[in-house]
């Protein structure tokens, strides 16, 4: 994922700094690397971003996903 694709997907979901932060377990320079080109953003990050933007999959679903909340729950949510 090139940093112009990951800058788009952030918009696209609606993901600040502070979520992607929470989400992927990163700190915001880690983020900020990414969006610059700076950094090579993570295979398996921009596949989450890509799945949840091709799915419609809000930060909050993937949130308690990531958490590991009681998956009966996401499902309904």
């Amino acid at each position: 994922m090139k940093a112009s694709e990951y800058r788009a997907a952030l918009a696209v979901l609606g993901l600040t700094a502070s979520a992607v932060e929470k989400l992927f377990g990163v700190d915001q320079l880690t983020s900020r690397r990414w969006a610059s080109g700076e950094q090579d953003v993570p295979r398996a990050v921009a596949l989450c971003l890509l799945l949840m933007a091709s799915h419609n999959t809000s930060v909050i679903q993937a949130q308690i996903l990531a958490d590991g909340v009681d998956t009966r729950f996401a499902r309904s949510a």
